[in-house]
């Protein structure tokens, strides 16, 4: 039994050339009527020019990034009547009235999986005040706390866990949940499938959560019917439609896998077969993860459900089924594990920037290192400052990115962010054998994190994302080894080597950077 497919999942869906086709024609339209007003009489062009500048100083008076509004400033000036167009298209970080109307819905309904969980902060704030600080921040703000009695294992690269899957989603006696940015048919996808079929025929509860752009191109049209014939319950997040939608940008970029609520995984790796190298596409592709195993895949279950049901998948009977009694001791009792995990998610549905502040939590405390792996590092001038006075405070800063990028725009952007970082002293190296997509920081043998959020604009502020904190875990060392061994194969970056690049290059990359937030 193999996915449904479609005739080409390489080609361009109807559906996404339709939609976007649509929205293009409606912007063009509103557009050109906007342009013909304007231009046709001098009362009508000085109405929009008073207009745009109007609305670029409300958006600099709103509480965004500093950054994310510049960039739209200049879009709006730049481009008067059409800049205010695609702000109030794509821009307007708030969701619409219905859209509020749902989430409040969603929580009053399933308050289980919205109210936080006990955790051992006091605990681990009397025996570590400094991670204290940082995980009472992540449960006040996200909801999640710290937990103890769980192990985390770590996998250094995506076929490490696509093992861990294909041992534990057969063990499955309750449910199963899924929920990835990218389905792509394949050998995971496929034989993972497979294992879902079987389990729903044996009464296995199945649920699925995909984003519908992250999928369009490598799903088939039927894939949901199909899965729902089977007895697998599918949520379609955000989809994509042929109307203008300021949170068409929202999308669902989490990978979270749970079983049973026992076993729990989380991390950059996708659900396709790049990730697990059976296809090529940039080279060695370079991944991680990380599987709990105990009461800290709770917080990984409440942040599926509270997706499930803000995302339209409906109200939970009965939340209290999925929660896993963990005894203190005797038969089912976890095993004893050193230190602390902390599960915690991240929403473009509200103003907290859960990602970005608990990166820089961790780039701010630390005291002899930190070391961060990304795909993409297009920061804003806050991140840039943090990471330049850790270096220049004595700390060793070092930032492990692609030596190929998956996108040639995004990698020049990229790049024309090295600079200022070597000028501070932060070592930059780039990942020679292929392409790496991790997404990790790890800070003085002591805390780590390990995740989805890109150290991007569009995974800090315009994703659903989340990640797990790891305060004095053995993982954490074992996190900070495979960086060393991945430098080996790295190349570093020098200012010379920068230097020696073309200068059209290097107008074109400080160009696109004006606008990375928009990308």
């Amino acid at each position: 039994m193999s996915s449904p497919r479609g005739k080409n999942t390489r080609s361009l869906p109807f559906r996404l050339v339709f939609s976007c086709g649509l929205i293009l024609l409606q912007m063009g339209a509103l557009g050109a009527v906007l342009f013909w007003a304007a231009f046709r009489s001098p009362g009508a062009f000085a109405l929009s020019w008073c207009g745009s500048l109007l609305l670029a100083l409300w958006v600099a008076a709103r509480e965004e990034n500093a950054s994310y509004k510049t960039a739209w400033i200049l879009t709006i000036l730049g481009l008067p009547p059409l800049g205010a167009l695609l702000w109030l298209t794509w821009g307007w970080r708030v969701p619409s009235p219905r859209r509020q109307k749902a989430l409040l819905r969603a929580k009053e309904e399933n308050t289980l999986f919205f109210l936080p969980c006990p955790g051992e902060l006091r605990e681990l704030t009397a025996r570590e005040p400094e991670l204290g600080v940082q995980a009472a921040y992540l449960l006040g703000i996200s909801g999640f706390g710290p937990m103890d009695r769980t192990q985390a294992e770590y996998c250094p690269l995506g076929e490490d866990q696509f093992d861990v899957m294909l041992r534990e989603l057969p063990r499955a006696q309750r449910f199963i949940l899924l929920e990835y940015f990218i389905l792509t048919p394949g050998e995971m996808w496929d034989s993972i499938l497979r294992i879902l079929r079987r389990k729903a025929r044996e009464g296995v509860e199945v649920r699925v959560i995909w984003d519908d752009l992250g999928c369009i191109q490598t799903l088939s049209p039927g894939t949901r019917e199909q899965l729902e014939e089977w007895g697998i319950s599918v949520l379609v997040y955000n989809p994509l439609g042929p109307g203008i939608d300021p949170c068409l940008n929202y999308r669902d970029h989490r990978k979270i896998c749970v079983i049973d609520g026992k076993v729990g995984i989380c991390g950059g790796i996708n659900l396709a077969d790049e990730y697990i190298n059976k296809k090529r596409l940039h080279g060695h592709w370079k991944d991680t993860a990380i599987v709990l195993r105990g009461p800290g895949v709770w917080s990984l279950t409440r942040m599926f459900f509270q997706l499930w049901c803000s995302g339209g998948g409906g109200k939970i009977q009965d939340p209290e089924r999925y929660q896993t009694p963990w005894p203190l001791e005797g038969p089912g009792a976890p095993p004893p594990s050193a230190g602390w995990v902390q599960p915690y998610c991240d929403s473009p549905l509200d103003r907290h920037q859960v990602a970005e502040n608990a990166y820089l939590q961790l780039v701010g405390r630390a005291k002899r290192y930190v070391w961060l792996t990304s795909p993409y590092l297009i920061l804003d001038d806050r991140f840039l400052r943090g990471l330049c006075t850790a270096a220049q405070s004595g700390v060793q800063v070092r930032v492990l990115c692609p030596r190929q990028g998956d996108r040639w725009f995004v990698h020049l952007v990229t790049r024309s962010c090295y600079p200022p970082l070597l000028m501070a002293g932060i070592e930059i190296w780039e990942y020679s054998p292929g392409f790496i997509h991790a997404k990790m920081a790890v800070s003085d043998g002591r805390a780590a994190i390990i995740g989805t959020a890109n150290l991007d604009f569009r995974s800090l502020y315009l994703h659903h994302e989340c990640a797990v904190a790891l305060w004095d875990s053995p993982a954490v060392g074992e996190i900070a080894g495979d960086i060393e061994r991945t430098l080996a194969q790295s190349q570093r970056v020098t200012l010379e080597e920068l230097a020696a690049e073309p200068w059209y290059k290097r107008m074109a990359a400080g160009i696109l950077r004006m606008f990375a937030p928009l990308m």
